[in-house]
């Protein structure tokens, strides 16, 4: 028989629907069914996506049954982890960072609580003979002094360790030190410590990260290891190190590596946890005390005073080195010592440089830094130092200047200003050339004046002179004339006219008259009489300012001048006065 144009052969005579249900007879498929199945088989894609979600179910199945092991699946996931990690390494740490890093605060915080733990106790151990002989024997041993000190610092004693399943609170296995003592029912404790951990969590609103790790009963503590499924409680006799919590911690996490699985699926069965009691046992540390012994308190106080002692003389020999240290900075900070080196001489120090004959006496510095002769000598041979405030001190010690005169030394030169006689400055020209370090001497700000009692001799030769004249008149002969130029020079000596002095002469001119006739017309032509005499000076070049005239009665003064005579006084007045 020919097949026909759409191969249903026999079948032919069947419609579609037909040809379906009787499909669907025979393979228990319809044709959907079939177009579905063709497209897992034609594509991997929509085959994966479909079977993806049955994997997981289907691997729980065969560890369930024991078909597969976790160890037939560990290196599976190994290599698949392994490879992840080298393609991309960043999305893997994505992943694992929630998970991790709490983990990672976790360890390290205990790790910190046991590092506080153990030097707590080695300051509260501190510092005895018994503590030195744990040095020496961390040293000869080759074990550290924080494992020998842990080992020996604490008294204390494991007696029990529970292994506690954490959500149902049933006791999963126990052990016990070896001088068996037990708990009298473990199981009714175990129900308890976890009644008391959800009671503080619940009545304290404690979060459920933050897990109850230590409870204190009387003389008892109980210590708590909490993992994610079980928690190992230990029954602590006395103050244990934390060397124990590192243990306990060391069992929770073995406990869960091997029976994880049996934590996870806890139904009551407490055969399979029998096999930890090589952890639990593992917690049980013990340390015996010591038999008390009395403190040698002859042997600490002997130490003590030893230690005093020596402590008094290392620090006397400390402050000693330190003020001779300062002394000696002081010294070569002063101008015209120089301190070079220093040497010890029966048992003095001894310094050793130079010194400026005018520099300070290094004896009276050495005093301000408590030191006398008993202490400290100074070897300093003598030199001339040139240091400005030394020169200048050896100028005013040659020169000795007057006190209107200030000195000053720069570069080389000494300036003098002020006010001072022909007599010093003839004196300070010829020995500057004495003063070592001086090259040249300026005396620009030096104000000449005469000698005091040349100038004293002028002002009485003045006053000798008198002038006599006739009636109304006032007029010089030949005589009187060469007098009168006579007087202006020796006025000329005295006067000095640089007005910005504290005082400056003046000269009075004084007509003398008589009581005798009409007075108050004689003492009016006096008057007139001693100020034509004043305009002869004038004209002769004496300045205006420093004429007075006046006129008085010859009965009236002690010295006797003719009458019709003119007289000269020398005063001294302020400027602002004339």
């Amino acid at each position: 028989m020919t097949p026909t144009g759409d191969n249903k052969g026999i079948f032919s005579g069947l419609s579609d629907v037909k040809m379906n249900e009787l499909r669907k007879m025979i393979i228990g498929l319809d044709s959907e069914d079939m177009k579905r199945l063709a497209l897992f088989v034609n594509d991997p894609e929509a085959f994966s996506e479909e079977i993806s979600g049955l994997l997981p179910n289907s691997i729980n199945h065969l560890l369930k049954t024991g078909n597969i092991s976790y160890s037939a699946l560990v290196p599976v996931i190994e290599s698949i982890l392994k490879e992840s990690i080298k393609n991309d390494p960043h999305t893997l740490a994505g992943v694992l960072f929630p998970i991790m890093m709490p983990a990672i605060r976790k360890a390290v915080a205990e790790d910190i609580k046991s590092m506080m733990d153990s030097l707590n106790s080695t300051l509260e151990n501190g510092f005895s003979p018994k503590r030195l002989g744990w040095r020496f024997k961390a040293l000869f041993s080759g074990r550290s002094y924080t494992e020998i000190v842990l080992s020996n610092a604490y008294v204390f004693r494991v007696k029990q360790v529970f292994l506690i399943h954490k959500e149902s609170g049933l006791l999963l296995n126990t052990t016990s030190s070896d001088d068996g003592s037990k708990t009298q029912d473990a199981d009714m404790v175990s129900s308890m410590l976890s009644a008391i951990k959800d009671f503080v969590q619940d009545s304290f609103n404690v979060d459920k990260t933050n897990e109850l790790s230590t409870i204190k009963v009387g003389m008892f503590n109980i210590w708590l290891e909490q993992g994610p499924n079980a928690i190992v409680a230990a029954t602590v006799d006395g103050e244990a190190s934390a060397a124990l919590r590192n243990r306990m911690r060391d069992a929770i996490e073995k406990i869960h590596l091997k029976h994880s699985f049996a934590l996870e699926k806890f139904e009551g069965d407490t055969d399979e946890f029998k096999a930890t009691d090589a952890y639990l046992e593992n917690c049980l540390m013990s340390e015996q005390k010591e038999k008390k012994k009395h403190k040698p308190f002859a042997a600490i106080f002997l130490f003590l005073c030893i230690f005093l002692v020596a402590g008094y003389y290392i620090y006397r020999a400390a402050d000693k080195n330190i003020r001779l240290d300062n002394l000696e900075y002081n010294l070569n900070k002063q101008a015209g010592i120089l301190i070079r080196d220093k040497d010890n001489v029966d048992g003095k120090t001894v310094f050793l440089g130079i010194r400026d004959p005018l520099a300070v006496d290094p004896y009276k510095i050495a005093a301000n830094f408590k030191f006398d002769t008993s202490d400290v000598l100074f070897a300093l041979k003598p030199y001339i130092s040139l240091n400005n405030s030394l020169v200048l001190q050896r100028a005013y010690a040659l020169l000795n200047p007057p006190s209107e005169v200030s000195l000053r030394f720069e570069d080389g030169t000494l300036f003098a200003a002020g006010e001072a006689e022909d007599d010093w400055l003839r004196s300070a020209k010829r020995r500057y050339n004495y003063i070592a370090g001086v090259n040249r001497l300026n005396i620009k700000g030096v104000k000449f004046i005469f000698n005091k009692s040349y100038i004293q001799k002028k002002m009485l030769s003045i006053e000798e002179y008198y002038f006599e004249f006739k009636y109304l008149t006032v007029e010089l002969n030949t005589e009187q004339k060469n007098k009168f130029a006579n007087l202006i020079d020796e006025v000329n000596d005295v006067l000095d006219f640089n007005l910005s002095q504290d005082s400056v002469p003046v000269i009075v001119v004084s007509a003398h008259t008589s009581y005798e006739g009409n007075a108050g017309a004689n003492k009016k032509v006096a008057f007139k009489r001693a100020q034509e005499f004043i305009n002869l000076m004038i004209n002769a070049g004496i300045p205006m300012e420093v004429l007075v005239p006046k006129s008085d009665y010859i009965e009236d003064i002690n010295y006797k001048f003719p009458v019709r005579s003119v007289s000269f006084k020398v005063i001294y007045v302020r400027p602002e006065d004339l």
